[in-house]
């Protein structure tokens, strides 16, 4: 494994690991977190795929994990789009680096949301979403929505215009967040349009120009991506791209949950992972 920096767009700089494979079979994979989720949770998997000659690249956005240049209050006017220059610094990074190699993506929840943020996509061959969603909370439980109206409606305005930033941790919800994410993720999660709000008065975002094959997972037991909102995922926002649906219930797998991380962990290496590696064809 390499560790290093690259710049992104705006030329702020991003950390970057690279997990080198001891035979190439020429297929490159870079893993998109989701949002307050640090690279390193992706380590185990990265690690997986380059054991089968794939070149792994992980990432962190601005001000999550070891990308953090810079204080958090600083960065308080860069979220999604900022998120999304960085990704696309990445993708194109790679596609430089590795130009024969086919180019795959591995979207955790934000991450596979936000491929259509910028112009990413003509970077990628294939993708895989994993508790992707459709993030309007009026398509999640009862309880959810009671946790997210109250969190993002109240405690987000509150937290940021007193600290400066969200303080993501205190409610279970990862790394901190610059206050312009944490207002960007309130408009996720609170808007009737979700992601599509965004588009609106942005004419950078490219969700309908992506058409290539796309395999979105939800997850029966994962409360912050149900079945219908990952449904909606792909008829509403990635309805011009060859999409897949995967329903994966745990007791399917002999598994008492799995929930919206466990996905990605390694006691279930030999469980669950085969999906990534017959998606790709590894």
């Amino acid at each position: 494994m390499k560790s290093y920096t690259i710049e992104s767009i705006d030329g702020h700089p991003i950390s970057v690991h690279e997990f080198v494979p001891e035979s190439s079979i020429h297929k490159s994979i870079v893993f998109a977190p989701a949002v307050a989720v640090p690279q390193k949770f992706y380590f185990s998997m990265a690690t997986y795929l380059a054991k089968k000659g794939c070149n792994v690249i992980t990432f962190d956005y601005r001000s999550i994990g070891t990308s953090t240049s810079q204080s958090i209050k600083s960065l308080k006017d860069h979220g999604f789009f900022s998120w999304a220059m960085d990704f696309k610094a990445i993708s194109k990074y790679v596609k430089e680096k590795f130009p024969d190699n086919y180019q795959y993506m591995i979207g955790h929840s934000y991450g596979g949301n936000s491929v259509g943020f910028s112009d990413a996509y003509q970077y990628y061959d294939k993708y895989i979403t994993i508790g992707s969603q459709f993030g309007y909370y009026k398509h999640f439980t009862t309880r959810m929505q009671l946790l997210i109206y109250l969190n993002f409606k109240f405690f987000v305005p509150i937290t940021t215009s007193i600290l400066g930033y969200y303080p993501s941790g205190w409610f279970g919800l990862g790394r901190p967040l610059t206050t312009k994410a944490a207002n960007d993720w309130a408009t996720f999660l609170l808007h009737p349009d979700s992601m599509l709000h965004f588009t609106k008065d942005n004419s950078e975002t490219h969700y309908r120009d992506i058409n290539e094959p796309m395999l979105l997972i939800s997850i029966e037991d994962d409360l912050f991506a149900p079945k219908k909102s990952v449904d909606i995922l792909g008829d509403r926002v990635y309805k011009n791209a060859k999409t897949i649906r995967k329903h994966l219930k745990p007791s399917d797998y002999n598994l008492k949950t799995i929930g919206h991380f466990d996905f990605f962990r390694k006691k279930n290496q030999n469980i669950l992972w085969s999906i990534i590696d017959e998606w790709f064809q590894l």
